[in-house]
Protein backbone atom coordinates (compact mmCIF):
# COMPACT_ATOMS: atom_id res chain seq x y z
CA UNK A 1 0.00 0.00 0.00
CA UNK A 2 1.59 3.41 -1.06
CA UNK A 3 1.86 6.17 1.58
CA UNK A 4 -0.11 9.01 0.28
CA UNK A 5 0.85 12.47 1.70
CA UNK A 6 -1.70 15.37 2.35
CA UNK A 7 0.31 18.67 1.83
CA UNK A 8 -0.69 21.85 2.83
CA UNK A 9 0.88 24.73 0.99
CA UNK A 10 3.15 26.27 3.89
CA UNK A 11 3.29 30.17 1.66
CA UNK A 12 -0.98 29.96 1.42
CA UNK A 13 -1.46 28.41 4.94
CA UNK A 14 1.03 31.18 6.76
CA UNK A 15 -1.12 33.82 4.87
CA UNK A 16 -4.52 31.97 6.56
CA UNK A 17 -2.98 30.18 9.56
CA UNK A 18 0.25 30.78 11.60
CA UNK A 19 1.63 27.94 12.97
CA UNK A 20 2.83 28.60 16.30
CA UNK A 21 3.67 26.65 19.58
CA UNK A 22 0.42 25.10 20.68
CA UNK A 23 -1.11 24.75 17.32
CA UNK A 24 -2.80 21.50 17.12
CA UNK A 25 -2.13 19.56 13.70
CA UNK A 26 -2.40 16.29 11.82
CA UNK A 27 0.85 14.35 11.23
CA UNK A 28 0.89 11.33 8.31
CA UNK A 29 2.21 8.00 9.98
CA UNK A 30 2.03 4.32 9.36
CA UNK A 31 -0.11 2.38 11.71
CA UNK A 32 0.35 -1.59 12.92
CA UNK A 33 -2.03 -3.21 15.75
CA UNK A 34 -1.22 -2.32 19.33
CA UNK A 35 -0.84 -4.27 22.17
CA UNK A 36 -5.00 -3.88 22.88
CA UNK A 37 -7.93 -3.13 20.66
CA UNK A 38 -8.07 0.84 21.64
CA UNK A 39 -4.22 0.89 20.83
CA UNK A 40 -2.24 1.15 17.59
CA UNK A 41 1.52 1.30 17.17
CA UNK A 42 2.68 4.24 14.86
CA UNK A 43 5.17 5.38 13.02
CA UNK A 44 6.20 8.45 11.72
CA UNK A 45 9.05 9.32 9.45
CA UNK A 46 10.78 12.45 9.00
CA UNK A 47 14.40 13.88 7.29
CA UNK A 48 15.59 14.35 10.59
CA UNK A 49 14.67 10.47 12.23
CA UNK A 50 11.18 8.59 13.25
CA UNK A 51 8.69 9.15 16.20
CA UNK A 52 7.34 5.69 16.94
CA UNK A 53 5.17 5.21 20.17
CA UNK A 54 1.69 3.93 21.13
CA UNK A 55 -1.66 5.98 20.13
CA UNK A 56 -5.02 5.69 21.52
CA UNK A 57 -7.33 5.14 18.31
CA UNK A 58 -8.98 8.57 19.32
CA UNK A 59 -5.94 10.13 18.35
CA UNK A 60 -5.59 8.84 14.60
CA UNK A 61 -7.68 10.60 11.99
CA UNK A 62 -8.75 7.44 10.68
CA UNK A 63 -9.26 4.46 13.90
CA UNK A 64 -7.14 2.14 10.99
CA UNK A 65 -5.91 -1.42 12.39
CA UNK A 66 -3.27 -1.13 9.55
CA UNK A 67 -2.30 1.33 7.21
CA UNK A 68 -1.92 5.00 6.50
CA UNK A 69 -3.66 7.33 7.99
CA UNK A 70 -2.92 10.62 10.08
CA UNK A 71 -1.81 11.31 14.01
CA UNK A 72 -2.72 14.30 15.98
CA UNK A 73 0.31 15.80 17.64
CA UNK A 74 1.12 20.05 19.34
CA UNK A 75 3.46 22.05 18.05
CA UNK A 76 6.00 23.04 20.23
CA UNK A 77 8.28 24.82 18.32
CA UNK A 78 8.98 26.64 14.68
CA UNK A 79 11.90 27.49 13.30
CA UNK A 80 11.71 28.39 9.66
CA UNK A 81 9.72 25.63 7.74
CA UNK A 82 10.58 23.16 10.52
CA UNK A 83 8.84 22.25 13.67
CA UNK A 84 9.18 19.82 17.08
CA UNK A 85 5.94 18.40 18.11
CA UNK A 86 4.69 16.27 20.95
CA UNK A 87 2.96 13.70 19.28
CA UNK A 88 -0.31 11.92 21.31
CA UNK A 89 0.47 8.68 22.79
CA UNK A 90 3.25 7.41 24.36
CA UNK A 91 6.68 7.16 22.43
CA UNK A 92 9.34 4.29 22.38
CA UNK A 93 11.69 6.47 21.08
CA UNK A 94 12.02 10.39 21.22
CA UNK A 95 9.30 12.29 23.16
CA UNK A 96 9.32 15.03 20.19
CA UNK A 97 8.73 14.68 16.86
CA UNK A 98 10.79 16.49 14.34
CA UNK A 99 9.61 17.42 11.17
CA UNK A 100 8.70 20.25 7.90
CA UNK A 101 5.43 22.00 7.89
CA UNK A 102 4.86 21.25 4.23
CA UNK A 103 4.02 17.64 5.84
CA UNK A 104 1.35 18.41 8.39
CA UNK A 105 -2.48 19.56 8.15
CA UNK A 106 -4.08 21.76 10.90
CA UNK A 107 -6.50 20.50 12.85
CA UNK A 108 -9.39 22.28 11.95
CA UNK A 109 -9.23 22.02 8.55
CA UNK A 110 -10.62 18.09 9.06
CA UNK A 111 -13.57 18.76 11.80
CA UNK A 112 -16.82 18.91 10.20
Amino acid sequence: MKLRLELCDTELSEGLMRYEAGRIVWIPCEVKPGPFSDERLVRILSERGEWVGFVNIGDLRDPVMAGSTFVRAVIVNVEGSRFNAKVAGEPVTSSLFEGTLSKVQPFAAVQA
